[in-house]
């Protein structure tokens, strides 16, 4: 049985509505496009209309795809996390034990699940339904948790050091069922968020939906994808990325009684209407919206105790438990860097 080229995995990843990067060994393969001393450097995310942005190349263009494995054919490739999934990165023998004893001691030891890859240095990735908590270097002993913006090398790629291909093991490809997240591991990373993040701002529950606040909100979200740029105008395949963070964001707010959800539903689909992404990718639009409601839902967000006064221009929020803070309407959007 011949083994399908890293092109056609990458456009099949892609078509799974998985957004795709090539790689060189662990590493992405195409050029930063800003250096130190380049003020947009650990800035960018891709804004500047250059490849180059590490997690933020990563697309579900079909056609960027083909050029970039025509140009690398034996590139590795990298799957983004935080959108369709999450991943617990076991790393070896040492990894393996320190997640079946925290399942044994405190998971009644009930097996995660899901898709699952054995990778080129032994270890394996546990693919889980995103969770919207930040990734987590050494969650537990030689454990990583992989989120939002960050990826995973995918099969068929090689090991830079060992040369042995990643695998999915038989039977629990990516098109299985995603696991969830073991309650005492999901636990751990929620601890570990203030030393990670600022101090969240305080917030309160409206006593009816459809605020001000959150009205400001919904058309600056709206605004910002009804301006993505599609295949042609710009970095490919950005318009999905915008639509979920957006969509995330949006649902914070639903979840948190501020906004009403079929009116966030409506707008959202009108939006990606206007850009053109529900006209060229229904399916996976309707699977972004989906699963941006689930991060977002799971994270109420109410209205600042503080908020400001005015909404000038696309004023959009940084990062909390969801990665969505506070809205501030005074402020221009401050895109998170690139890692």
């Amino acid at each position: 049985m011949t083994r399908p080229s890293p092109l056609d995995t990458a456009l099949g990843y892609a078509a799974r509505g998985v957004p795709v990067l090539p790689l060189r060994g662990k590493l992405p393969l195409l050029p930063a496009a800003h250096q130190p001393g380049d003020p947009l450097y650990q800035q960018c995310r891709g804004q500047c209309g250059k490849q180059g942005h590490g997690v933020h190349d990563a697309t579900l263009d079909l056609d960027q795809l083909r050029a970039w494995w025509q140009r690398w054919p034996r590139a590795n490739v990298g799957l983004r996390c935080g959108i369709g999934f999450d991943v617990i990165d076991v790393d070896g023998e040492q990894g393996r034990h320190s997640l079946q004893r925290l399942l044994a001691e405190h998971g009644g030891g009930v097996p995660i699940g899901g898709p699952r890859v054995r990778t080129g240095s032994g270890g394996w990735h546990l693919y889980v339904a995103p969770t919207g908590l930040p990734d987590q270097i050494g969650v537990l002993p030689s454990v990583d948790y992989r989120a939002a913006d960050r990826y995973v090398v995918a099969p068929p790629s090689r090991h830079p050091s060992t040369g042995q291909r990643y695998q999915w093991v038989p039977g629990r490809e990516l098109d299985a069922p995603l696991g969830e997240i073991p309650a005492a591991l999901r636990e751990r990373l929620t601890l570990r968020q203030p030393d990670r993040q600022p101090a969240p701002v305080l917030t309160v529950r409206p006593a009816e939906p459809d605020h001000p606040y959150g009205r400001a909100v919904l058309e600056a979200e709206t605004a910002h994808i009804a301006g993505a740029r599609g295949p042609g105008q710009g970095r490919s395949g950005e318009r999905n990325q915008v639509l979920w963070e957006a969509a995330r964001n949006l649902y914070n707010l639903v979840a948190g009684g501020v906004l009403d959800e079929a009116t966030v539903a409506g707008e959202l689909e009108r939006a990606a209407d206007a850009c053109g992404l529900l006209g060229d990718e229904p399916r996976q639009t309707q699977r972004t919206l989906a699963s941006a409601r689930q991060v977002g839902m799971a994270h109420p967000r109410g209205i600042p105790q503080r908020p400001a006064s005015r909404v000038r221009g696309h004023a959009r929020p940084n990062a909390d438990a969801s990665h969505h803070p506070p809205f501030h309407p005074d402020r221009d959007p401050d895109r998170a860097r690139e890692r």
